[in-house]
């Protein structure tokens, strides 16, 4: 009785272990990096109307929203 206790024990004992094993890796998943990282991009409108997409590593910050009374005159229209 006591060689089927110990067994018992045993394959508890290893099956926390897997679980406890796979619950770190499972953890520690998200700081593994995975491909390259897609660098951001914004759209904006050009001077003659045009959407592009600039990356945001280019832009510098601090910049003042146009108003759309100045949009307006600031944007120049085909003929």
């Amino acid at each position: 009785m006591t060689n089927s206790s110990s067994e018992n024990k045993n394959t508890r004992r290893k099956a926390l272990y897997w679980v406890a094993g796979a619950l770190s890796v499972m953890m520690f998943w998200k700081y593994v990096p995975r491909g390259q990282k897609k660098e951001k991009t914004v759209k904006m409108l050009t001077e003659d109307g045009k959407l592009v997409e600039v990356d945001l590593k280019y832009l510098k910050g601090g910049g003042t929203k146009l108003k759309p009374d100045e949009f307006h005159s600031w944007v120049k229209r085909k003929k």
